[in-house]
């Protein structure tokens, strides 16, 4: 199994998220989950950091953080 290597990764902010699903339906990993129907969750085991889930979110719910920044 090869290791995903990626300088972002997605992080969101679940108080402005508005549950549109964008990020679920754009993610060409299908790495975003909707938990509890009011939480987004990111599978960061095959997430490539591509920014798609960011760019497509209609409230900027999701920034692009470097990876291994706390």
């Amino acid at each position: 199994m090869s290791q995903i290597v990626r300088a972002f990764r997605p992080v969101v902010d679940n108080e402005k998220c508005i549950q549109c699903g964008n990020c679920q339906t754009f993610c060409p990993e299908g790495t975003v989950m909707l938990r509890d129907g009011e939480e987004v969750i990111f599978d960061y085991r095959y997430c490539k950091g591509c920014g798609v889930c960011a760019n497509e979110c209609p409230v900027d719910a999701i920034a692009m953080g470097r990876e291994g920044a706390q």
